[in-house]
């Protein structure tokens, strides 16, 4: 099983991994800040460390708000081969 670390002490499957977004574009969108307020209330947004975060990482069951950059999240996926032959906005 390959695992992705995502900052602090969090590691997770990388097969979990549906999107991994820059967290200053995806919040520019109201759509996306209630996305986020609604899986808070739903106890599925987990955020890593103190600092504003990086990225926005999400699975089927829960969103990570994590310390580390998408492109830093995307390339240690790709180190094992995790992303290949994905597609992704820049």
């Amino acid at each position: 099983m390959l695992l992705i670390h995502l900052g602090e002490d969090e590691v997770i499957p990388a097969k979990e991994i549906l999107a991994i977004m820059d967290y200053v574009s995806f919040t520019a969108s109201a759509l996306a800040k209630g996305f986020l307020s609604l899986q808070q209330e739903h106890n599925s947004l987990t955020s890593l460390g103190e600092s504003v975060p990086k990225s926005v990482v999400i699975t089927d069951r829960q969103v990570y708000l994590s310390p580390l950059s998408a492109a830093t999240l995307k390339k240690r996926a790709e180190d094992k081969g995790i992303f290949e032959q994905s597609w992704s906005f820049k």
